[in-house]
């Protein structure tokens, strides 16, 4: 096997969520995704060194384009036009794939050209070189032509969720035709059953209608059997961190958690995977006191790919909201609860419905202090049919151009603008009913997700492994 190092940095992928309260106000939510790595999902690699590769098969071996950096990932059955990861697929793009799972990655026939080989490329970690990654190839596949498309069929061999790069070639050169409406679909062998492990981290009060922790974890139950219809939710378990069987004394009961700030890990990674039957491959929900920046609800990744264990899996939620360093605000049990059922949907891959201006403007600053840039312009809308796009989320003054930071986490803002909001165009929005529109503007509007959303939702979780 044969090893090329790259250097990678923590790049800027994705989007914010934005909601508002559910009651008078706005809650503002910003999917952000932040990237610590290979072993994170969404970790976004920088390629940035090149040495021969030869393949142990004897067939000619065209590594991805050393020259260039590796940004652009696509995720299982994601229905967003993918355009510049089109455009890049030949000198190498990510993969997003996992254990037991069918590929197709297909586009158009570009006429002018021969038909391009794909080569596919596993990479890993290497013990002790922090920082660096290595990869070698897979296989490569020639392409059928299906409808006047590029066909390319291939299983996943991996034990657990990877990354792939990819290169296109013809004749052990890069392919130079036009590669156009891109589609990666995978198809799992898991369950379309999961059960919740609520997390409570430190010390919880009532909700501010009143509602303990037990009380709030049967709601939050009922509404997620009822918004997630398309799949089944077999139980909620209610675990206390301070009762973990060897990590509890890291947690204490009678002080509240303030994410991102009693640890450097917003997600509370470590108490993922809960030692216990039945709990080992739930979906991770971890209620905390409030999260260290101000207005912020809750975070979580889109197509986070973890059921159980792994590293930054969890959907995180706060009971309190942060207005200043002196100011905190108790939230009602529906912000809560549809705070998570939101951040859960983009764990399962689904998109705002309309993207705002913070998910098309992620940047990122590079080692030698130049800035790349992240979004795709052709994914403001989410490529779903019966999700109508409004053009007003964008153009609303709520939604500020994102700021470059060192990583991207998703996170919900709560705010207090209803005069500002009841002035917009924002509530003429077609998908102001959906769960993933990015603004919520009534309390009592009944929010649902699409038959497109819940087939999505439905996918994802059977190529999870749980």
């Amino acid at each position: 096997m044969y090893l090329l190092y790259f250097k990678w940095v923590s790049i800027l992928i994705h989007a914010f969520e934005e909601f508002l309260d559910w009651r008078f106000m706005k809650n503002v939510c910003k999917n952000l995704m932040r990237i610590c790595g290979l072993c994170c999902f969404l970790g976004a690699l920088l390629f940035t060194a090149c040495s021969e590769i030869v393949g142990a098969d004897g067939d000619a071996t065209l590594p991805p384009d050393a020259n260039r950096t590796i940004v652009h990932k696509i995720y299982p059955n994601d229905m967003a036009k993918n355009d510049s990861a089109a455009a890049n697929l030949a000198r190498g793009i990510m993969l997003v794939v996992h254990p037991r799972a069918s590929y197709t990655l297909s586009f158009d026939v570009d006429p002018s050209l021969p038909a391009p080989e794909l080569q596919l490329f596993r990479t890993f970690e290497i013990e002790g070189e922090t920082g660096r990654v290595g990869f070698s190839k897979v296989r490569t596949l020639s392409p059928t032509v299906v409808n006047n498309r590029y066909v390319y069929k291939f299983n996943c061999e991996e034990n657990k969720m990877s990354i792939w790069f990819t290169s296109l070639g013809v004749d052990g050169k890069y392919y130079e035709g036009d590669v156009n409406n891109i589609s990666f679909t995978g198809v799992g062998a898991y369950s379309d059953h999961f059960s919740i492990n609520l997390i409570v981290v430190g010390s919880m009060e009532k909700t501010r209608d009143g509602k303990s922790v037990e009380e709030l974890s049967r709601y939050m139950l009922k509404m997620f059997r009822e918004k997630y219809y398309g799949v089944k939710i077999d139980t909620l378990y209610v675990r206390y961190a301070h009762e973990h069987p060897t990590l509890g004394h890291k947690y204490p009961a009678n002080k509240p958690w303030v994410a991102g700030k009693n640890s450097d890990d917003y997600f509370v990674s470590e108490l993922a995977g809960w030692p216990e039957d039945g709990l080992r491959n739930a979906l991770n929900i971890v209620l905390v006191h409030s999260i260290d920046d101000k207005d912020i609800m809750g975070f979580s990744r889109l197509f986070a790919g973890v059921m159980g264990a792994g590293k930054e899996g969890s959907v995180v939620i706060g009971e309190h909201v942060q207005r200043s360093n002196v100011e905190i605000e108790l939230m009602s049990s529906k912000n809560i609860v549809m705070t998570a059922i939101h951040e859960t949907g983009h764990f399962f891959g689904l998109r705002h419905t309309s993207a705002t201006k913070r998910d098309m403007s992620q940047t990122s600053i590079l080692e030698d202090g130049s800035k790349i840039f992240m979004s795709d312009m052709s994914n403001a809308d989410d490529g779903l049919t019966d999700t109508p796009f409004c053009k007003f989320v964008q153009e609303n003054a709520l939604y500020k151009q994102a700021e470059e930071h060192e990583f991207v986490r998703g996170d919900i803002y709560y705010l207090k603008r209803p005069n500002h909001l009841a002035k917009s165009d924002l509530t003429s929005c077609p998908d102001l009913d959906n769960v993933m529109f990015p603004v919520t503007v009534d309390e009592d509007l009944d929010v649902s997700f699409t038959k497109q959303q819940m087939n999505l939702v439905r996918s994802s979780l059977m190529i999870f492994p749980h």
